[in-house]
């Protein structure tokens, strides 16, 4: 599809400076994120990514994005820090790894902010790639004003919510490219004055924990 084309094109051509990593603090939580709402083909399935886009796909390898939240002192919000772990060590169950590598990647938003549709996608390195200048002129990469949401459901929305910054919502259309093949959804944040031709639902994002990264000083 053109959108995702697009997203990769502005991917692939930034200039990637290297990756800085912020470790977490323990105790730190991972989450994972689930769509609610949509209907059956959405509803409570867990979000992957393909290739770079984050989204639901049909792939059965396609794992679930795991992340940290990062606190940006320039926003007062939340940046979504890839979780890049390593399996337990023998005899651990159950314990998670440390990081593998010195790098950060990150949940952003990349597309036209102006046309107020910008698409949910995994990022190496956000600090370079959305760092101002870089990449489309019509293309915006945005990273560090997420908030996580706590409490119980209210007005039929569910609890623990993902959002960003600003008006709007968060909206699913079909996309068939992908890397298993089949239909699958992506995940675009939707502002109001957006207009689109194509078919897309209203869905919300909820957090999960999975685990709590443990502070393993002696």
């Amino acid at each position: 599809m053109k959108w995702q084309t697009l997203v990769l094109s502005f991917l692939s051509s930034t200039t990637l400076a290297a990756p800085v990593y912020v470790e977490p603090s323990p105790p730190s939580p991972v989450y994972t994120l689930r769509i609610s709402g949509g209907g059956p083909d959405l509803n409570s399935h867990y979000l992957s990514a393909s290739g770079s886009v984050i989204g639901v796909f049909p792939d059965a390898q396609n794992d679930p994005i795991k992340f940290y939240a990062v606190p940006n002192k320039s926003t007062g919000l939340v940046e979504l820090h890839s979780w890049a772990g390593i399996p337990s060590s023998p005899g651990t169950p159950g314990t998670p790894g440390l990081p593998n590598a010195p790098k950060t990647g990150a949940i952003a938003l990349v597309g036209n902010a102006r046309t107020g549709l910008m698409e949910l996608t995994s990022v190496e390195d956000p600090a370079a790639v959305c760092a101002d200048g870089d990449g489309d002129d019509n293309l915006d990469c945005e990273w560090t004003s997420f908030t996580l949401n706590q409490g119980t459901p209210t007005e039929g929305k569910p609890a623990n919510t993902v959002t960003y910054a600003g008006p709007g919502g968060w909206v699913a259309f079909k996309s068939a490219d992908n890397v298993g093949g089949g239909e699958g959804w992506v995940v675009r944040w939707k502002q109001p004055q957006a207009t689109t031709t194509q078919d897309f639902v209203p869905v919300d994002l909820v957090y999960e924990p999975i685990f709590t990264i443990a502070d393993t000083a002696e």
